[in-house]
């Protein structure tokens, strides 16, 4: 009887540890993602105000919690744990990208093709 639940616990352990990864990646990208959005929101309220887009080539300021503290643009103040964006801009427009240290996707915003390009 030992035997067999152990076999039984070993299955469910076989199962659950890749399942569990699998959420964390998610949660990971879904954070990187969710990041781009607000800078891409925050881009074109900078923009409404200044006539032009904000570069950003990486973070410079990590606050104690690891955060990258994003400055002069509103309604931005950090970004998530882990999270790292860049923007390059134009006079036309801006391309962002996102992507979180533990995650495996990287996300672009190109607002010159209308918004979210995608995860790859």
């Amino acid at each position: 009887e030992v035997l067999v639940v152990a076999a039984i616990i070993g299955i469910l352990g076989l199962i659950a540890v890749p399942q569990y990864s699998a959420y964390r990646e998610r949660a990971y990208n879904l954070a990187a993602l969710n990041d781009l959005k607000s800078v891409a929101k925050a881009q074109e309220q900078f923009f409404g105000g200044n006539a032009a887009y904000k570069a950003i080539e990486h973070c410079f300021n990590v606050d104690a919690d690891g955060r990258c503290a994003v400055d002069g643009l509103p309604g931005v103040q950090s970004l998530s744990k882990g999270v790292s964006v860049s923007v390059t801009t134009s006079q036309t427009g801006f391309v962002a990208t996102a992507r979180h240290a533990k995650g495996s996707k990287v996300c672009t915003w190109d607002s010159s093709k209308g918004g979210l390009v995608g995860c790859s």
